[in-house]
């Protein structure tokens, strides 16, 4: 039988690298049931049996404040993974063991990762993870997922815990003026302490380990209360001592779940209450929740003090924070960002970038005259189907990809490094102002990226106002299919300033996100903001795995996308453009469909610059993926190559109207998957069509501006 292992831990503790150093490439990704949050699964081979390897979101709690930390704790709780994985960021272990501890109240089988244990060691520090180990009841296990160290050890700790599992009772480990209330509340509920969960006699270390049944491990790890419901799973039991935590902190989706009577209600109140006076008598004002969260930090203290980790005063300054007092300074932190992004540009489209394209280029060439020249006998059609539609189109787009890649090479370095998180940090100043947070930077910044995926990490936003808010701001974002077209037009009509043009693009569509979002929060969304809370991890040196791993993942997307979408638009457009509304083949491509449509809504464009029927018409294709817009232009005009159409282009396009057309490929409708995924995470077409609107209101008066105002100034 399969063993089920829950992999959980903090963001920005490696338990993505963990993941994959684990199982490799065989995982299997899709979404959790009823939510859009990206699921991961993998099996692989644990000591001769199948294991099944399930990453769950990274969180700091399982306070349910957001769709993560929800889904993290139902799925412990719920499905009752056979062990719970625990990836622990040594240097920052206090922070980290926050999680671990409210992973044991749900008195699961735990196996502690403590990754990064070599930087400790390379620092001079050398705990005692044994130690700890006893102190918390549960394996401790060092490793580095890194550089692939422990994972023999670590292997064996899951296995044994999978095969004999033990819980520790954590809460014993609590204050006894928390032990106190909890018992209260548990006695309330109904519930047994038959496992001495309260139990500090040092003559019974054994009760740490629950009493082990292979029949029913289930029933025997859990006490369970009766008439707690879960909507949407009946079977959803948890163990009565978390209940009681949850209900000592004040959890809402608790309180709201357990169908208590009022005799119980009443208790409870009154444990909690004293519990809050005894508090207050050192602390006033303080209230349970606070309580239960210094409770759990003391024990943390205490485990640490006794096995030697060496634990940060306030007064420490550590390389990351001088590094800090720099890249994230009020005046100096902006400065450096947009530096950042100049330099990311100017290697992407002036050198390396043109030139590794120019390779790819002169080899799609050699590609095309080898089929032409094999396909010299065939029928005209079929040689102009391959070669002019097929190649030419996804030729014009794979050019593109060597640029793509250095563009997320320095994504990927950025974001392994933990300077995405001060850039989320800085940012968060600026989208305060139009309401928004910190949070929100995050999908917005995937959206340099992907458009979808933007939409879709928009769950991780808990406030259902900012949530909706970065859906709709996000497209403003330029993603990374709009780089080809870049690519191309400021190639041929920018020569040497390419990287400027780009770098103006993208800020451009960062000022008229602030602009709109300054416009939504006075008209659509008038509630009030929310504050951003986030653990800035400590400055590491990129692992070449794991940004070696991310760039395959998107040079294998690009690919598979040039080769199907791409290929189909290809094929479309080849046809539409080849033959005539009477299915009959032509020689002048105005006579085409594609022609006569282009003719009818070319007069639309005329005003923005550019109102020639081919350029106008490839902006349909975007609408299906903005990369096609290159391979449009390109089976339009008849280019046998990407360098070919960059010469026609400067006869089409002056400075200016190719400025306009740039902004108006920035910021007009996104790709219809794009779309879908507002429309299913906003659920709502009222959003939906508000954001195609937007977006396609806001790209036409911007391209007119530039090119009218331009024209005025004689630019």
């Amino acid at each position: 039988m399969s063993i089920t292992i829950a992999l959980a831990g903090n963001p920005n503790s490696g338990k993505t690298t963990l993941f994959n150093a684990l199982t490799g490439s065989n995982q299997y990704v899709g979404n959790w049931p009823g939510v859009t949050v990206e699921r991961k699964e993998a099996r692989f081979d644990l000591k001769g049996e199948e294991a099944t390897l399930v990453d769950l979101p990274g969180v700091y709690s399982l306070s349910p404040y957001s769709i993560e930390e929800n889904i993290t704790r139902h799925f412990i709780a719920q499905h009752a993974p056979d062990v719970v994985l625990n990836i622990v960021d040594a240097t920052n272990i206090e922070r980290n063991l926050y999680l671990t501890l409210q992973l044991m109240e749900l008195e699961r089988p735990v196996v502690i990762a403590l990754n990064l244990m070599d930087e400790l060691e390379r620092r001079g520090i050398h705990p005692d993870c044994q130690a700890l180990s006893r102190l918390l009841g549960a394996p401790v296990v060092p490793i580095s997922a890194k550089k692939g160290q422990g994972f023999e050890a670590l292997f064996e700790a899951i296995y044994q815990q999978a095969k004999h599992p033990t819980v520790a009772y954590m809460v014993r480990r609590y204050d006894e003026s928390t032990r106190r209330a909890l018992e209260k509340i548990v006695s309330a509920l109904g519930g047994s302490d038959s496992h001495s969960a309260f139990d500090l006699d040092e003559h019974r270390e054994h009760r740490d380990e629950v009493e082990r049944d292979d029949d029913h491990s289930a029933q025997a790890q859990h006490r369970h209360i009766g008439g707690y419901e879960d909507e949407g799973d009946e079977d959803f039991a948890p163990p009565t001592t978390w209940v009681a935590v949850k209900l000592l902190e004040g959890d809402e989706e608790i309180k709201a779940s357990a169908q208590l009577s009022e005799a119980q209600r009443g208790r409870i109140r009154a444990a909690i209450d004293a519990y809050v006076e005894r508090g207050r008598e050192k602390h006033p004002g303080i209230d349970s929740l606070t309580l239960m969260v210094d409770a759990r930090y003391a024990a943390i203290e205490k485990a640490l003090n006794e096995s030697g980790f060496p634990r940060q005063r306030e007064h420490e300054t550590t390389v990351s924070d001088k590094i800090d007092r720099v890249l994230t300074h009020r005046v100096f932190a902006f400065p450096i960002f947009f530096a950042v992004l100049a330099l990311m540009f100017a290697l992407t489209f002036g050198w390396p970038g043109t030139a590794l394209s120019d390779l790819v280029e002169q080899g799609v060439g050699l590609l095309s005259e080898g089929v032409s020249a094999a396909l010299a006998s065939a029928p005209a059609w079929i040689r102009a189907l391959l070669v002019d539609g097929v190649l030419a189109g996804v030729g014009g787009v794979l050019v593109f990809l060597p640029q793509i890649l250095i563009i997320f090479l320095f994504m990927s370095i950025l974001e392994d490094s933990g300077y995405m998180s001060r850039a989320a940090f800085i940012t968060d100043r600026l989208l305060r102002r139009f309401g928004l947070s910190g949070r929100s930077f995050i999908p917005m910044l995937m959206g340099f990226g992907c458009t979808t995926t933007a939409v879709i990490a928009a769950r991780g936003v808990e406030n259902e106002r900012d949530r909706r808010m970065t859906i709709l701001l996000t497209p403003f974002m330029s993603c990374g299919a709009k780089l080809p077209v870049y690519g191309l037009i400021t190639a041929a009509i920018f020569p040497g300033n390419s990287a400027l043009v780009v770098l103006s693009l993208y800020l451009l569509g960062i000022l008229l996100m602030v602009v709109a979002g300054l416009v939504l929060r006075k008209t659509t969304f008038r509630e009030g903001e929310t504050p951003f809370v986030m653990e800035l991890p400590a400055y590491r040196v990129p692992s070449v795995k794991n940004v070696a791993r991310r760039l395959w993942d998107r040079a294998k997307d690009f690919i598979v996308r040039a080769g199907t979408i791409i290929f189909a638009m290809s094929v479309v457009v080849w046809f539409l453009q080849s033959f005539s509304p009477s299915l009959q083949m032509v020689t002048d491509p105005a006579q085409s469909m594609f022609g006569r449509l282009g003719a009818f809504i070319a007069p639309i464009f005329a005003p923005l610059g550019f109102g020639e029927w081919q350029k106008s018409v490839s902006l349909l294709s975007g609408l299906v993926a903005k990369e096609a817009v290159v391979s449009t232009m390109q089976v339009l005009y008849a280019a046998g190559s990407t360098a070919q159409l960059g010469t026609l282009l400067v006869t089409k396009f002056t400075p200016l109207s190719a400025y306009a057309y740039l902004v108006f490929i920035l910021l007009y409708t996104p790709c219809v998957s794009a779309v879908a995924a507002i429309r299913r995470e906003t659920g709502s077409w009222k959003y939906t069509l508000l954001s195609v609107l937007m977006q396609l209101g806001v790209a036409y008066v911007m391209a007119l501006l530039v090119f009218q105002v331009g024209s005025l100034l004689g630019a």
